[in-house]
């Protein structure tokens, strides 16, 4: 063989290698940091409002629920949304806190799961479905939290698990059990009370 021959040769197969090595390669989207500006009201935020969720584009999609913002002098209500699931992360839902008299407001954000709450890992080699379509009925009050529905796996098969209102834990979030890929089987994340 000759030299540029051989070239070419190892050329093509190191691009070949590499392209399968990358196949498996799982591409974060990228993490941007947000700067918000801190938000004091003194008009509590309505309760949240009542949401369809549309399907789920895909089975570890994650529902970020619809919450209201404070624009200008009044409230705005921002509609939930579907978002692509993190390994080993939760979003924190935006919420409002009463503190001296003043209502603050904190963005959403995904964080990552606190080691303290990881338990035996639930990994299983059949996909689960897509997230069920669910009506987000009205909040009691404003100190509700939405526990959206997830598909639990027992006895060998996926079980879908109804959301609800509960009150609201000082110090805490709701971290959404959901589904993730991991390797060729989904592996379960969330379903707790996180500390913030």
């Amino acid at each position: 063989m000759k030299r540029r021959e051989f070239q070419r040769y190892c050329l093509s197969a190191l691009a070949a290698a590499s392209t399968l090595s990358l196949a498996g390669c799982v591409v974060e989207p990228p993490r941007t940091h947000v700067v918000y500006k801190e938000v004091r009201v003194a008009q509590a935020p309505p309760a949240p409002l009542q949401e369809v969720m549309p399907p789920a584009p895909y089975p570890d999609a994650y529902w970020i629920a619809g919450h209201w913002k404070w624009e200008g002098n009044r409230y705005v209500w921002s509609n939930g949304h579907w978002e692509q699931a993190r390994q080993n992360m939760v979003f924190q839902h935006a919420y409002w806190s009463l503190d001296g008299g003043q209502w603050n407001y904190h963005p959403g954000r995904w964080v990552a799961i606190s080691p303290s709450y990881n338990t035996a890992p639930i990994v299983v080699n059949v996909a689960p479905p897509a997230p069920r379509v669910e009506i987000i009925t009205q909040a009691p009050s404003p100190n509700h939290v939405w526990i959206g529905g997830y598909w639990r796996w027992d006895n060998g098969q996926h079980n879908w698990v109804n959301g609800h209102w509960e009150t609201r834990r000082d110090g805490y979030f709701w971290a959404p059990g959901h589904w993730i890929r991991s390797g060729s089987g989904w592996a379960f994340s969330g379903g707790f009370w996180q500390r913030y």
